[in-house]
């Protein structure tokens, strides 16, 4: 059967831009690909320069004297550490800060080998942040109200740089010392991760740049703070 020039010309058309759209196709990939492995080299290279961070945080430093302490809560020795540095005058006072609406202060002296006078008389214990923009906001409240401009901030090693970037958002804070708290467990030695090490850092890495963009954009997670056990409206 022959077929006629209608159908011959458009199977030709049809062809012809088949091949204009092959190199333009083939190039939109290359880009893509191109575009793919610079996002991930960027990420990777972040994670190296975030784990750095985390190591040179943890190692010691001079902790000058500060007009309060906060210290939070969700790593073994934060809490006995920020004590400790209360103990040695390093601040006025020291705030606890997202702890279990069901813990007490008797259980925190207790946890904590502390005589409860310490407790009542230099330490102030916040229920109501439910994650780390919460500590902060809260934190921030509680300078207010002490007067306090400069801080010292204990948390654990890895969650200092997430937990600066939250602090910085706070107006009522001048400056925060940190005081990182390293975990034994995630290092094999001064710089290596430990396997379990790796998975925190990596889990930790992935919040921080969700930090850092949000802060970028000028937003703020939502319920980071218990209205209801802050008293506030919500």
């Amino acid at each position: 059967m022959t077929m006629s020039p209608t159908k011959e010309s458009y199977r030709q058309t049809v062809s012809a831009a088949g091949r204009r759209r092959g190199p333009a196709r083939r190039a939109a990939l290359a880009l893509a690909l191109l575009g793919l492995v610079a996002v991930c080299g960027y990420l990777a290279g972040g994670f190296l320069r975030f784990t750095e961070e985390v190591n040179l945080l943890a190692r010691p430093a001079t902790i000058t004297v500060a007009d309060g302490i906060v210290v939070l809560t969700g790593g073994a020795q934060r809490i006995d550490q920020a004590i400790d540095l209360l103990k040695e005058g390093r601040g006025r006072r020291l705030l606890i800060s997202g702890v279990n609406p069901d813990t007490s202060v008797e259980t925190l002296a207790r946890l904590t080998d502390t005589e409860r006078r310490w407790f009542d008389c230099c330490v102030d214990v916040d229920y109501a942040a439910l994650n780390t923009v919460g500590n902060a906001e809260m934190a921030g409240r509680w300078a207010s109200e002490q007067g306090f401009r400069d801080l010292i901030l204990v948390t654990s090693d890895y969650h200092m740089p997430r937990s600066l970037i939250e602090f910085d958002r706070v107006g009522a804070i001048r400056s925060v010392t940190p005081y990182a708290v390293r975990r034994g467990d995630l290092w094999q030695d001064e710089q290596t991760p430990t396997a379990p090490g790796l998975r925190v850092l990596a889990t930790e890495y992935v919040k921080l740049v969700a930090a850092r963009f949000l802060t970028t954009i000028g937003l703020v997670a939502k319920e980071s703070v218990s209205t209801r056990v802050a008293g506030i409206a919500p």
